[in-house]
Formats: structure tokens, C-alpha cells, sequence
């Protein structure tokens, strides 16, 4: 856990909880519980019996059902645990116009060196949530402005993500911009599908009203 910057008068500061990964909730589909806040998704791809155009085919069935779940950016395709294309574009493989036959052929390719059955796991990738990884890990690291500056590039691809404003209101918080800290709050009250996500942003709004009005809170 980083230090933390001193509170006003000059005490340390104790850390602010991060919350860890929650267990997703929600409709089921072919990679298991729809995710939320920037959880990861994805699925298996079996390309038995097919070949390179039909694998595309399901491929683009089954990422439809998570495009309508959830705000994702690119696909990778992997094959035990290694990517075997280029990350793929959501709207290049939508589209399934011209732009994807560059993805159908190196699929070709692949296939030609499998012998019997083969299993893909498709990755649905948000952008933001890779910043937002990022910026963990810088404020866990305590590189205050490294942590600022993924965040942001996150709330720049996915302005609703809430985990991010959550994140970002407690960075905002430790540098004394409450202003700003209040703001990221809320959004993330607003956003938060997770009910927990806007409990923690509640949290944090409540200790800075209290702060304000002179209160103290002992935190259990």
C-alpha cells in the first residue's frame, strides 16, 4: 500500500480502500454472468468441423451478445492462453465488410496448422479498463500523477465508467481537490451498476461532508 499524503493537520493519512474485482451478476450468456465496471468478459470459441470464414461467423455471433452487455473497444483471440491474431476492432468485425477479411485470413492461417479440434478463448477488451488498471497500480505503487493521468485517458474512452471516477475521486481527494473528488463521486453514484461501487462512492462523499462540517469519523 503507498504512502499517503498527510491529512491538514499534518497526521498521516490512512489508506483509502480499493475495492477488489466483485463477482459479476447479472444475465447469463455463452462466456457465463453478464460483467460490470469494467470487469472482464469473454467466451470459447470451438472451430471444429468450421472453417475460417465461419469461424468469423460465430465469432461475431457470440460478440454481439456482449457488445449489448457492456462497452468494449476490441476483441483478442487467444489459444492456450497465447493471442494468435491482432487484436480486433469491434466495429472492423460488426461490420464484417472488407476490413475483416484481414482478420479471416491470418484466422486461415492459423487453422492450417491445427491438427483436430480447435478451442479459442475470445477476450472482450475495454480499453478503459486497461488504463483504469493502469492507474490502480500506479496508486497502489504511489505515483500519484501516473495514477491521475491513466485514469483520465479511462474517462476519456468511457466517461460513464464508474470504477474510474471512483478511483479518481480518491486520487483527487489525497491531492485536496474535494471539488473534484466530490464530482468523480457522484458520477460514480450515478454510473455504478454495482451496488457496491455506489456504497464506497457514498462513503467517500459522507467522510468529506463531515470533514467539512468538523465532524470526526473513526472508521471501523
Amino acid at each position: 500500500m503507498p504512502d499517503q499524503p498527510p491529512s491538514d493537520d499534518g497526521a498521516p493519512r490512512q489508506p483509502d480502500e480499493i475495492l477488489p474485482p466483485e463477482t459479476p451478476e447479472g444475465a447469463d450468456g455463452p462466456g457465463g454472468p453478464a460483467p460490470e465496471d469494467g470487469e472482464k468478459a469473454g467466451f470459447s470459441l470451438d472451430a471444429v468441423g468450421k472453417n475460417a470464414g465461419e469461424v468469423m461467423e460465430a465469432l461475431r455471433d457470440n460478440v454481439q451478445y456482449w457488445v449489448d452487455r457492456g462497452r468494449y473497444n476490441k476483441i483478442r483471440v487467444k489459444r492456450k492462453g497465447k493471442a494468435v491474431l491482432p487484436d480486433i476492432p469491434i466495429g472492423a468485425l460488426m461490420a464484417f465488410e472488407a476490413a475483416t477479411f484481414f482478420w479471416t485470413g491470418l484466422l486461415r492461417g492459423v487453422l492450417v496448422n491445427v491438427v483436430g479440434r480447435a478451442f479459442f478463448e475470445v477476450e472482450m477488451i475495454n480499453e478503459a479498463e486497461e488504463h483504469y488498471q493502469q492507474g490502480l497500480e500506479a496508486y497502489l505503487a504511489g505515483d500519484l500523477p501516473v495514477a491521475e493521468t491513466a485514469l483520465d485517458k479511462a474517462l476519456s474512452i468511457d466517461p460513464r465508467y464508474a470504477r474510474a471516477h471512483l478511483q479518481m475521486g480518491i486520487v483527487r481527494k489525497l491531492q485536496g481537490r474535494k471539488e473534484d473528488a466530490v464530482m468523480h463521486f457522484e458520477e460514480a453514484i450515478i454510473h455504478g451498476e454495482r451496488e457496491k461501487t455506489r456504497r464506497e462512492a457514498e462513503a467517500h462523499l459522507k467522510r468529506i461532508s463531515d470533514e467539512r462540517a468538523g465532524i470526526i469519523t473513526i472508521d471501523s
